[in-house]
């Protein structure tokens, strides 16, 4: 988690944003609009290892680089880029803006940015940019995209599908996961935490 996008850090500015959602919570849930719907069925499992436990792994075109290994994180309200990911983009340090934000991970440990930087991502046939934190430190992924990237694509993912549907001029827009990526991500997450090679 880093801090969230429509409020500061402030004790008072976090509890003014939890009001918000109190006091809308009583408004009617539909919201119409003219795109079409998104939904899920067995034909996006076609070509899928079943059963599985993956989580949804994907590649996009970052800037100029075709990157692999990108989380798709429902539960980290931040993008985040890796510093050595940069290297391997050959964006250089005098990019990414000073500006560090504490994050905090589930077991509850915090870590610094060391800055931040916007890039452009694109799919299905769309261009947006998108603003990463950037860390520096062993990775099992490249990228995370978190709940700012999904609400601003408006996109719904599906671990279970392995992919993520959003809504595009032309479209519904399907991302698909991929399933051997996601696992060896699994011998990567083992080498760090173990320090052995595999």
């Amino acid at each position: 988690m880093g801090g969230l996008t429509g409020c500061n850090d402030p004790v008072k500015s976090i509890r003014d944003y939890t009001k918000q959602a109190e006091i809308r919570k009583s408004w009617p849930s539909k919201i119409r609009s003219e795109n079409a719907t998104i939904s899920f069925d067995n034909n996006d499992l076609e070509g899928l290892d079943l059963p599985h436990n993956d989580p949804l792994v994907v590649e996009l075109l970052i800037s100029e680089s075709e990157v692999t290994k990108i989380l798709i994180d429902t539960g980290s309200s931040v993008n985040v880029i890796f510093r050595n990911v940069l290297a391997q983009m050959e964006i250089g340090e005098s990019d990414v803006k000073p500006e560090c934000h504490s994050l905090t991970g589930f077991d509850g440990d915090h870590i610094m940015s060391v800055g931040t930087i916007d890039l452009p991502i694109f799919m299905g046939s769309m261009i947006r940019y998108f603003r990463f934190a950037v860390i520096d430190m062993p990775t099992i992924y490249n990228v995370i995209l978190g709940t700012s990237w999904i609400h601003e694509m408006k996109a719904v993912p599906s671990t279970y599908h392995q992919c993520v549907k959003f809504p595009t001029p032309k479209g519904i827009y399907t991302l698909r996961g991929n399933q051997q990526s996601a696992r060896a991500c699994f011998l990567i997450e083992h080498r760090i935490r173990t320090g052995k090679k595999l």
